[in-house]
């Protein structure tokens, strides 16, 4: 109610302010009147509180609305990452390693082969290779015709190529030094029983049985008393014969034949009994091979020992050729005979030789 008075005091004075800031202009009439009329607000009545009937009842609400939602859309579902390989380059396969190459002796050879110490039958023999037996290959020679190869004992040695075979590229095996070719002397590789019993020189006496016995004696059962190669105009020349012809001898010098003695080769390939050609004597073919023989039993079973012969061989290259030239091949010539070693043109498988086994007790 106060705040209705207020607000009409606050009118009226407005009203007059505004009339004393205009006096001095020339003054309007004077307005009409207008009454303010004030408007009075009954006093407020309190309202009774009404409490509720509790037997009222309530109205039910009505039931949700059953229409079906429409259902929201489904999103494909998002691709699952994957881990893509990146493409690596690729590798190339590792090349297979080329094999070192190395020599084999034909497992066919029924003998083994000899190791030199050059490339050439003029040095020394310092080894030998059995059948099947492999080693790796070191060198060669200009010609290619020998093999430098790498012994056991980490020695190097060579061999004849046409004796054995060849694994893996020859081309990266380079031309091996040689060694210096020992003397040009003539050597006696198949030493005879006449130089063993050679009387000293200047001597006329001859030597007795007992003294020749002596000589000869080697610790064995058999000893070999005779050793050489037959001569080329014996033999029927370069297409005549390939034989060893054996004799065995018993009792006390010059000896009597002796029947029924089994002789045989080192590797136990062949074997011939004393008598097959004749009192005391047999013969064994040389086939393109090389072989060593010595006495193994009587033919009744009885065991003995026995020397071993020098290694006996049909292939040219493997004959010194001093030796060849001794008997007869290349007209004698030494120089010719080495030359014809390394051409092929000798008297390639036709040789032939002779041994004896002398029993003493």
């Amino acid at each position: 109610m106060k705040l209705f008075h207020l607000l009409g005091s606050l009118v009226l004075l407005s009203a007059i302010s505004l009339t004393a800031c205009n006096a001095e202009q020339p003054a309007p009439a004077p307005p009409t009147a207008t009454p303010v009329s004030f408007l009075t607000q009954p006093e407020a009545t309190p309202t009774p509180v009404v409490e509720p009937a509790s037997a009222a009842t309530t109205e039910p609400l009505p039931p949700p609305s059953t229409s079906t939602p429409t259902p929201a859309p489904t999103l494909p579902p998002e691709p699952t990452a994957t881990n893509t390989p990146v493409s690596t380059a690729t590798s190339l396969p590792s090349p297979t390693p080329i094999p070192a190459p190395q020599v084999t002796v034909p497992d066919s050879s029924t003998t083994a082969i000899n190791v030199r110490s050059g490339p050439g039958t003029a040095y020394p023999v310092v080894g030998q290779f059995n059948p099947g037996q492999t080693a790796p290959v070191t060198g060669r020679n200009a010609e290619q015709s020998w093999w430098q190869v790498s012994l056991a004992d980490n020695s190097l040695g060579w061999v004849f190529g046409e004796l054995v075979q060849l694994s893996g590229s020859s081309e990266g095996i380079p031309v091996a030094e040689a060694p210096p070719p020992p003397p040009t002397a003539t050597p006696v590789p198949e030493a005879e029983a006449e130089a063993k019993v050679e009387a000293e020189e200047g001597s006329q006496e001859p030597q007795t049985p007992e003294e020749l016995e002596g000589q000869l004696r080697c610790g064995k059962d058999f000893c070999v008393t005779y050793q050489a190669m037959v001569p080329i105009w014996e033999n029927g020349g370069c297409i005549g014969n390939h034989s060893i012809y054996v004799t065995v001898l018993q009792g006390p010098p010059p000896g009597t034949p002796l029947d029924g003695v089994v002789i045989g080769d080192t590797f136990n390939n062949i074997e011939v009994a004393s008598g097959d050609k004749g009192p005391g004597t047999a013969e064994v073919t040389l086939w393109m091979n090389s072989m060593s023989l010595k006495v193994k039993r009587h033919i009744d079973g009885t065991p003995y020992t026995s020397e071993e012969s020098f290694s006996f061989t049909s292939h040219d290259e493997l004959i010194p050729a001093e030796v060849l030239a001794a008997n007869g091949y290349c007209d004698g010539s030494v120089e010719k005979c080495r030359w014809a070693q390394q051409n092929n043109q000798v008297c390639r498988g036709h040789y032939s030789y002779r041994v004896t086994f002398h029993k003493f007790d």
